[in-house]
């Protein structure tokens, strides 16, 4: 997931030679160790966030405030109003990061409340018809500048600026009551503790290890309901009771708050949909995407649903005799038993333990090979930066280098390991963004800062944090995103990166997932936490036979959420979320969810900048296996494709559509041929 801050919503939706890693002792300098800092005193982030806003509107003002037709605001207007937000971004986005990573939960309270100040701040430029006027009348003199005056104008109309006074003044008050929503239930679920105790009868067929690792007293273990704690529990516990349990704990995190706050998002998304002249919220949304209307995101996911749903009920059947098998007074399969008969019929199938393979994937030796691999695709080099001031233990900063010149392209952080308040999933966070500027070094250009945050197994006194394969598979994926966003070589802040058509910018990092599945890489990213030893050929053969297990179930759950999430965006307002999701389980997999949750309740997607645009996983699925399908051709090691790549998708931002990316990199139109063929079924008619 490509994380979007309030900002990045906002702006986002407007614009929507081998080397091998290297770890070496780099004294660094201001520049290179203090990237981001996290040592705030007390009432500084508020500070800080407020002289932004303050330096922000007097920009604007000062824009606006221009001799029409002057010399100055004939070539200007446009840049300089690209560039006070590229410089706001810059100031606060580091600011409102912390919200999601910091070990004080004073300063996690202070970024929270900036990000609610940005919130309310950034919906009142857009509908300013002032501003608007000003940049519409300036002049593009280059491609680039005409593409960036096009997508920033866009914002601007689909904004309002057709409105009355009076409906742009409700318009801003009802963005800025979105806007909070949306912060308070994210900081609903990077704050929810909540935990359950089980004996240790309870947790049978958990792995020793990780009982061992987490808090227990008096005979008495705690489970979080961090994702990690959650997928051990529910793919390894035998006891269904410790299932159910498991699960309704994990399925009400956020409970009747965050429910009342996606309902009452819901609405007000309805209410400025239909004050703008969209039927719905999801047709404002999917409007300049490459879907371009909600009808035909529809119609490609209920294509796919219509094509999968065989598979996917021949899945279930097998999950159900499966646990005949083990009960044979089993009549059905519940929600509580699909991950776990689905990890332990996988594992029966296939010979495959999860946790044997994990042994061969500590995280250190993943990292190594994954920055192996992606020198050798990119021609770039990472190098850890000793002793820069990070935000918490275990914390890295790396730098990313040109193979051939040496010179520092850009960098990123890498917070791997859970703890309590942070952001509970995995994502890649843009914190400072690529662009020229005339203040930054000698190339001209600033360097891009990302950080990539995810919540894999913790080390303890025995072994190091090791990944499951499919854990593997999100690091390759969210170091995708890294690449989209820190490789960039796009002009402007508002085009550089991963702000990308919001129906595309997974498939950069989706298709970079498929080299986990290549033995080359297995072997190269692999490393026993014991014996040292590379995965043995039986075993990488036992995983690739089993990469199509429960694949029918697997997409029918994407489906599952891109269509809950459009059904809901598409409403009137008035819904109610959970028995619409409710009733969509039920008749998708054709089993019941498990009675008193609340699923949509932490569905932060939703809330989180991938309203109405969760089809786009699977839509830019197609994109990401068409892409793919040229290394299979050329060779996944192939450093002149994997150039070009670069140089035509990760390098360009949105400079071009999306579509026209494609085009180049493919050498032909884009077609979904490869998509289907991973699914293992006929292109739908």
């Amino acid at each position: 997931m490509s994380y979007l801050s309030p900002f990045l919503l906002v702006i986002s939706s407007i614009l929507a030679c081998t080397f091998s890693f290297e770890q070496m002792a780099h004294a660094g300098t201001l520049e290179s160790t203090a990237l981001i800092r996290s040592d705030y005193r007390p009432g500084e982030i508020g500070r800080l966030c407020d002289s932004a806003l303050e330096a922000a509107r007097q920009e604007i003002d000062t824009l606006k405030k221009k001799p029409f037709l002057s010399q100055w605001w004939i070539k200007n207007s446009l840049l300089a109003f690209e560039t006070a937000m590229a410089d706001f971004s810059d100031r606060v986005e580091p600011l409102t990061f912390l919200s999601n990573v910091s070990t004080d939960a004073g300063l996690r309270a202070e970024s929270t409340a900036c990000e609610e100040k940005v919130g309310q701040f950034l919906p009142t430029l857009f509908v300013d018809p002032a501003l608007y006027h000003t940049l519409k009348r300036g002049i593009p003199f280059s491609s680039a500048e005409r593409r960036l005056r096009s997508e920033t104008l866009r914002e601007f109309e689909k904004n309002g600026m057709a409105l009355s006074s009076d409906k742009l003044s409700t318009l801003k008050n009802l963005k800025q009551k979105l806007a909070t929503l949306q912060t308070q239930f994210s900081q609903n679920l990077n704050n929810d503790v909540s935990t359950v105790t089980f004996s240790k009868d309870e947790l049978s067929g958990v792995p020793k290890n990780f009982v061992d690792r987490i808090s227990h007293q008096d005979g008495k273990f705690v489970v979080t309901t961090k994702s990690t704690d959650f997928i051990q529990v529910m793919e390894n516990a035998s006891n269904l009771q410790t299932r159910r349990r498991m699960l309704f704990a994990y399925l009400n995190r956020g409970g009747a708050e965050n429910t009342k706050l996606m309902e009452e998002a819901i609405r007000l998304r309805s209410e400025i949909a239909k004050l703008l002249g969209f039927s719905n919220w999801a047709d404002l949304q999917i409007e300049g995407r490459m879907a371009k209307t909600s009808k035909i995101a529809l119609r490609f996911l209920e294509g796919l649903r219509e094509k999968l749903k065989q598979r996917a009920k021949m899945d279930i059947e097998k999950l159900a005799e499966f646990k005949r098998s083990i009960h044979p007074d089993a009549t059905s399969v519940e929600a509580a038993d699909l991950p776990y008969l689905s990890a332990q019929l996988k594992k029966k199938n296939f010979s495959l333990d999860e946790e044997v393979i994990a042994e061969y994937f500590p995280l250190d030796s993943v990292i190594d090979g994954l920055f192996d691999t992606y020198s050798t695709l990119f021609g770039v080099r990472f190098v850890e930066v000793r002793n820069a001031p990070v935000w918490a233990t275990g914390v890295k900063l790396y730098e990313i280098h040109e193979s051939k010149t040496g010179e520092i392209k850009s960098y990123f952080y890498q917070d791997t390991v859970p703890r309590p308040g942070k952001y509970g999933h995995a994502a890649a966070f843009s914190l400072i963004s690529g662009r020229k500027t005339s203040s930054a070094e000698k190339d001209g250009y600033s360097k891009p800062v990302s950080a990539i945050v995810a919540n894999f197994t913790p080390p303890s006194v025995n072994r190091p944090s090791l990944l499951k394969h499919e854990e593997v598979e999100t690091l390759f994926h969210e170091f995708g995103h890294i690449m989209h966003q820190t490789l960039t070589s796009a002009p402007y802040a508002s085009l550089s990166g991963s702000s990308v058509a919001h129906d595309f910018v997974e498939a950069p990092s989706q298709m970079l997932e498929n080299w986990v599945w290549n033995k080359d890489v297995l072997r190269k990213i692999s490393k026993h936490f014991k014996s040292g030893e590379k995965i043995p050929e039986s075993l990488m053969n036992q995983m690739i036979s089993a990469k199509d297990f429960n694949q029918g179930l697997t997409t029918m759950r994407q489906l599952l959420f891109g269509l809950f999430d459009l059904k809901i965006h598409s409403s009137g307002g008035g819904v109610d979320v959970t028995s619409t999701y409710n009733d969509m389980y039920r008749d998708l997999f054709g089993i019941p969810v498990l009675e008193g949750t609340h699923f949509p309740a932490g569905f932060g997607h939703l809330m989180g900048g991938y309203d109405a645009g969760y089809y786009g996983y699977l839509w830019s699925e197609v994109y990401a296996q068409d892409m793919f399908s040229r290394f299979e051709t050329d060779g996944l090691f192939n450093s002149q494709t994997g150039a070009k790549y670069r140089q035509a998708i990760l390098e360009m931002g949105n400079m071009r559509d999306a579509i026209d990316l494609l085009s180049d990199f493919l050498g032909r139109s884009p077609r979904p041929d490869a998509f289907y063929r991973l699914l293992g079924i006929t292109e739908p008619k």
